[in-house]
C-alpha cells in the first residue's frame, strides 16, 4: 500500500496508509527504554483499527533481518484481524552456526541466552534489556502508555508481566525456533514457525535438547510452514525438529500447493512455491502470494482441539521457576516413587532423589550457582532456572 502521510514523533513515526483498516509504525526500542541504544532498529507495529479479536501476534524475524524485511506479512495478518508486533531484536547469530558444536546443550544455551538475557551461550551476548522478553515487555508497556485508548494494556499482567495466553508467537527461521522456545516456558495462545526450527546438530545426528523438554503450550497449539527445497537447513532435519516437538507423526505432513484449507487439518504444512524476498525457497513460506494467505489465515484461524495425547499426557508442574531457592514439584500419581535427577548445562548431575511425597515434593536449590539447570524424571524434562 502506498504510504499517504508519514509523522514523525520523537524516534518513531506512525505511517497512515491508504487501507483504513491497519495502521502501521515503527517505534524505536529507546522510546521504550532510555536504556537502549539510539542505533538500534526500530520495531514494526501494525495495528488492525476495526479488529475485535483480543489476541496480538508477535512476529520474530530471521537472521540479520529487520522487522521491514517483513512488512507485507505483518500487514497481511492485521487485515485478518490481528494486531501484530514484529519485533526487532538480536539476531545476528544464526542457530544453522551452531550444528557442528560438541556441546550437546549448544541450542539450549544459544535459546535461553536470547530469549531471556541469561548469560549461557559462548557465540553471543545478549543482556536481559536486550532479550526477547524484556523488548517485548517494554515495546507493550510503551505502547499502552503512548495509546491508552487502544488497549494495549489488554497483553499485560499488572502492567509488568506479559499475557501470554493472548499471544501468538510466531517467527521465520531463526525467530521460528524462539517462537517455539518462548512456548516451552509458556502457556501462549499458539505457535507459528515458518522455515523452522532448525536446531539440528549434525555432530550428533539428532535434534536439539530443548525441543524434547516438557513445554506449558500443548502440541495441538504448534503449527509449522515449511519448504520442501529449503536450502539452509535439509527439510528431514526440520521434521526431525518438529519430530522432537511431538508434532510430526502426530500430524502428517501436507503439500498445501494443490489443495485448500483445511489441508487435511494438519500442523506440518510444507510448500514447493518459487523463492520469496530472499531469493531462497527459505523464505518462500513467509513470501506474500495467495496460497500463503491461505495457509496463515488457517494457521491463525483453524479451530485449536485437546487431541487424545495431551489428555492422557502424564501431569507434572514445577514451581516457581524461575526460582531463588525452593522449586516445588506437583506431580500425577504415575510418577510417585519415581528417581529424580538435576543436570547443570555441563551435563554433570548436581542433584538426585526419589519423588516419593504424597501430594508436593520441595527441592532446594540455594546451594547451586545461578545458571540453566534440567530436572529428569522418567522420560520428562523439565527447564529449570536458578536466579
Amino acid at each position: 500500500m502506498p504510504i499517504k502521510s508519514i509523522l514523525f514523533i520523537s524516534f518513531f513515526f506512525v505511517a497512515s496508509i491508504t487501507n483504513a483498516q491497519i495502521n502501521s509504525f515503527y517505534v524505536a526500542p529507546i522510546d521504550t527504554d532510555t536504556g537502549y541504544e539510539a542505533s538500534q532498529d526500530s520495531h514494526l507495529v501494525v495495528r488492525n483499527n476495526m479488529s475485535t479479536i483480543d489476541k496480538l501476534v508477535l512476529f520474530l524475524g530471521g537472521t540479520d533481518t529487520r522487522p521491514r524485511t517483513y512488512r507485507n506479512f505483518s500487514d497481511s495478518i492485521a487485515t485478518i484481524g490481528f494486531n501484530v508486533i514484529n519485533l526487532s531484536y538480536v539476531n545476528d547469530v544464526a542457530a544453522a552456526a551452531l550444528t557442528n558444536s560438541t556441546d550437546p546443550l549448544v541450542f539450549d544455551k544459544y535459546r535461553q541466552e536470547i530469549c531471556y538475557g541469561t548469560p549461557e551461550s559462548i557465540f553471543l551476548q545478549v543482556d536481559s534489556l536486550n532479550a526477547i522478553y524484556t523488548r517485548t515487555l517494554r515495546l507493550i508497556q510503551f505502547l499502552d502508555t503512548t495509546f491508552p485508548s487502544e488497549n494495549w494494556g489488554q497483553y499485560l499482567l499488572n502492567n509488568h508481566e506479559i499475557d501470554w495466553s493472548k499471544i501468538i508467537v510466531t517467527g521465520h527461521s531463526q525467530g521460528s525456533g524462539h517462537a517455539a522456545y518462548i512456548a516451552k516456558d509458556h502457556l501462549v495462545n499458539r505457535v507459528l514457525m515458518f522455515s523452522g526450527p532448525n536446531d539440528y546438530s549434525n555432530h550428533f545426528s539428532d535434534a536439539a535438547n530443548w525441543l524434547k523438554v516438557a513445554g506449558q503450550t500443548p502440541v495441538d497449539r504448534h503449527y509449522a510452514y515449511l519448504s520442501l527445497l529449503d536450502e539452509f537447513v535439509d527439510f528431514e532435519k526440520q521434521l526431525s525438529s518438529l519430530e522432537s516437538l511431538q508434532m510430526y507423526p502426530t500430524y502428517d505432513t501436507v503439500y498445501v500447493d494443490n489443495i485448500s484449507e483445511p489441508y487435511d487439518y494438519s500442523h506440518c504444512l510444507y510448500t514447493t512455491q518459487s523463492p520469496g524476498f530472499s531469493l531462497f525457497h527459505h523464505s518462500s513460506p513467509i513470501k506474500s502470494s495467495s496460497i500463503n494467505t491461505a495457509v496463515w489465515t488457517y494457521m491463525l484461524e483453524s479451530i485449536v482441539s485437546t487431541t487424545e495425547d495431551n489428555v492422557s499426557k502424564k501431569s507434572m508442574q514445577v514451581f516457581p521457576n524461575p526460582t531463588s531457592s525452593i522449586i516445588h514439584i506437583l506431580a500425577s500419581d504415575e510418577f510417585k516413587s519415581q528417581q529424580l535427577h538435576i543436570y547443570n548445562t555441563k551435563g554433570r548431575l548436581v542433584k538426585s532423589g526419589y519423588l516419593s511425597c504424597t501430594n508436593q515434593c520441595s527441592i532446594d536449590l540455594s546451594d547451586l550457582p545461578n545458571g540453566m539447570y534440567f530436572l529428569h524424571l522418567e522420560n520428562q524434562i523439565i527447564k529449570l532456572l536458578k536466579i
